[in-house]
């Protein structure tokens, strides 16, 4: 009997051959080729049976290790905005921002705003199948303010916001930059304002695209906030550009949130079209890779009262923003949020 295995790297490609005396199998399971060439119908059965079991199992520890992410144990909502967490976040406290998971499930944060208007930042770890008591995280900083939490697509870095001295080099100014701090396995490492081609300290909400471009709002020689987007290639971001007035306005925009593809953008204004505050606003990339016109996101989400902050979760089921529209005595600021993310795709169709 003569067996030839030949094991060559490739990816993407599936090929079928065979003949009386021959069976030529390529594929790119787990990125490995295999040519098998064989004489005896039997074993050549055998070894196929073999590596179809090999993918399967290969397969199964791939979606196990995919990460389930466990929102805080809430049953899920439906097409209804419905509080999120109210018994753990929903404080008396101004809860000034969405929730940010980490892709891999195993850390949250979020942003909280007390009476004298000073921000900070507190999260819940995931270990042992149970989630921790809220804490500060460890970089951040007491003695300012801390805002915007938000993780890149990869989960490797998370953005946010502060007033905190930023280190030399970077331009005097005491208003809010962004920063990043890495995500380690023990933790995270040392926060740093991003670069001086954007921190100007006039920075606010931010969101990242998978290929790393910043959406940013600012307020550069102005009173307003507008939407900016900074591509980021060979290390560093280059100059910011502002998005294009079908999207920003006169007014308001801030709380950008970008989808990892960039197909999409969800962000607040105050512009006309809001029901007299700030809304939440969608807009979507045409074929031609043009941004569209925005459309209000409408009942199912926006009230006469303040709805800011989206953001969807790493898993894309879900879509979580802030409102003030639950007002009870002793109560101020805002609550979170959430809805399934099938309402994206309900407006992507209008």
């Amino acid at each position: 009997m003569n067996l030839r295995v030949l094991c060559a790297i490739t990816r993407h490609v599936h090929t079928y051959t065979m003949n009386k005396n021959h069976m030529k199998w390529v594929t790119d399971a787990a990125g490995v080729c295999f040519t098998l060439t064989f004489i005896h119908q039997a074993f050549r059965m055998k070894i196929i049976a073999g590596i179809f079991f090999a993918i399967a199992v290969l397969t199964c520890i791939a979606c196990r290790t995919k990460a389930q992410i466990n929102y805080l144990g809430q049953k899920p909502p439906g097409m209804t905005a419905e509080l999120f967490a109210p018994e753990l976040l929903g404080t008396s406290a101004n809860e000034h921002s969405a929730v940010a998971f980490s892709p891999d499930g195993s850390v949250v944060l979020w942003a909280v705003m007390d009476s004298q208007y000073r921000g900070r930042l507190f999260e819940m770890k995931y270990e042992n199948e149970k989630w921790s008591k809220p804490s500060s995280p460890a970089f951040a900083d007491t003695t300012s303010d801390d805002y915007s939490p938000s993780f890149s697509p990869d989960g490797k870095t998370l953005f946010f916001s502060s007033r905190r001295k930023a280190p030399a080099g970077y331009p005097e100014g005491s208003g809010n930059r962004i920063w990043s701090v890495t995500k380690t396995p023990d933790g995270w490492g040392i926060p740093e304002p991003i670069d001086t081609t954007v921190s100007k300290s006039q920075e606010f909400g931010h969101s990242a695209t998978q290929n790393g471009t910043l959406y940013f709002a600012s307020t550069p020689g102005g009173p307003n906030l507008n939407l900016y987007s900074a591509a980021f290639t060979n290390g560093g971001y280059r100059q910011p550009v502002l998005l294009p007035t079908s999207i920003n306005s006169d007014g308001y925009e801030d709380g950008p949130y970008i989808a990892p593809d960039e197909s999409y953008l969800i962000f607040e204004s105050g512009r006309e079209g809001a029901d007299g505050s700030l809304d939440l606003f969608i807009v979507f990339k045409n074929n031609d890779g043009q941004w569209g016109t925005p459309l209000n996101m409408g009942p199912k989400i926006n009230t006469e009262h303040y709805e800011r902050f989206a953001r969807v979760s790493p898993d894309g089921k879900f879509l979580f923003f802030a409102s003030d529209r639950n007002k009870a005595p002793g109560k101020i600021g805002y609550d979170m949020y959430w809805i399934d993310a099938k309402i994206i795709d309900e407006l992507r169709q209008k």
